[in-house]
């Protein structure tokens, strides 16, 4: 059971490291292209502009996060046929064309 634990936070950290950094590239891209300037770094920039940085790219690292988590234990239930450590299945939840894990959160 440990060993599980220990090879569970390693694909979910894997994944949530690809996806957090893909989500970062987007939202610095998606920024330069609609403000046509960089985000604001190190204190620069306005409180307004600093503020909209700071609530776009916090939703994006959240989604990200939630995203990775969901690919990580669907990735985890299709190679080793059981839940990862903390999920179990939801017998109740279908797999919709891949973009559900069908895995509860345990409390």
């Amino acid at each position: 059971m440990v060993g599980a634990k220990i090879g569970w936070k390693l694909v979910q950290a894997a994944f949530t490291i690809v996806v957090g950094l893909a989500a970062s590239k987007a939202v610095s891209t998606a920024w330069k292209l609609g403000s046509g300037g960089k985000p604001p770094k190190n204190g620069q920039g306005g409180y307004a502009e600093v503020a909209v940085w700071a609530a776009v790219s916090a939703g994006a690292a959240a989604a990200a996060k939630l995203f990775a988590e969901r690919r990580a234990a669907a990735y985890w239930l299709k190679s080793t046929g059981y839940a990862p450590p903390g999920y179990e299945a939801d017998a109740t939840a279908r797999l919709v064309k891949g973009t559900d894990t069908g895995l509860a959160k345990k409390d």
